[in-house]
């Protein structure tokens, strides 16, 4: 599946998983993460974008299954 994460503003993350099972988790466990995109193809949900409190980075590596690098990746 589709997973990643990027910071978003000072104090925030932002990520973006394909993932059924995980955006079911998320929703059930995470009640500060806030949902701020939902992805259709037609009128089936293909993903979900949060954004996630700075201090919520190390479960939300975890639970995304990546890590976040705070470099730039640009060359």
């Amino acid at each position: 599946m589709n997973n990643s994460l990027w910071k978003l503003d000072t104090g925030w993350l932002c990520g973006y998983t394909q993932d059924r099972d995980l955006i079911r988790r998320v929703k059930r466990y995470k009640k500060d993460w806030s949902i701020m995109a939902d992805y259709y193809k037609g009128r089936r949900l293909v993903g979900v974008q949060f954004k996630i409190p700075m201090e919520q980075r190390r479960p939300a590596e975890r639970m995304f299954g990546i890590t976040y690098s705070d470099e730039n990746e640009a060359v």
